[in-house]
């Protein structure tokens, strides 16, 4: 009888255990030792990358907006899968943003790892700094989901 006191313990840790390992809140990239999820080259520069949560909890790492919708084109896990999408904020400190809420801008003197050259801001001051020194279009995440 004396083990079946400690049974609710074990199965308050199993199940936290379970709850804690299914998390679909995004992870930090772990720049210079993660590769991207589809090109397999090694996730290094901190302006650029992003990530896909699934439903189920499961973190795909990309280094470049253009390996992201590489693998969302390829349907490498449905569309119905995935949770939510991050960005990494080009202001260089490796923060992941929320790519529905994020400001984009396209410009080729950005030179992203992939070539997709575009930049993802946290928020729209951010975007208005960095366009007072440079051009750029400014794109809606939806717009670069669509596009070709």
């Amino acid at each position: 009888m004396s083990s079946f006191k400690f049974f609710p313990i074990i199965l308050i840790s199993f199940f936290s255990i379970l709850v804690i390992s299914c998390s679909k809140d995004p992870k930090p990239i772990n720049f210079g030792a993660e590769d991207c999820d589809y090109c397999k080259m090694t996730i290094s520069d901190n302006r650029f990358g992003a990530e896909i949560v699934t439903k189920q909890g499961r973190i795909y790492k990309f280094d470049d907006l253009h390996c992201l919708k590489g693998f969302l084109d390829d349907e490498v896990i449905p569309k119905d899968k995935v949770h939510s999408t991050w960005l990494v904020d080009f202001t260089g400190n490796g923060k992941l943003i929320s790519a529905e809420k994020s400001f984009l801008i396209r410009n080729d003197e950005l030179r992203s790892p992939m070539g997709s050259n575009i930049a993802a801001f946290e928020n729209e001051n951010d975007l208005n700094n960095y366009q007072s020194g440079y051009s750029g279009t400014e794109l809606k995440w939806e717009d670069f989901l669509n596009s070709k």
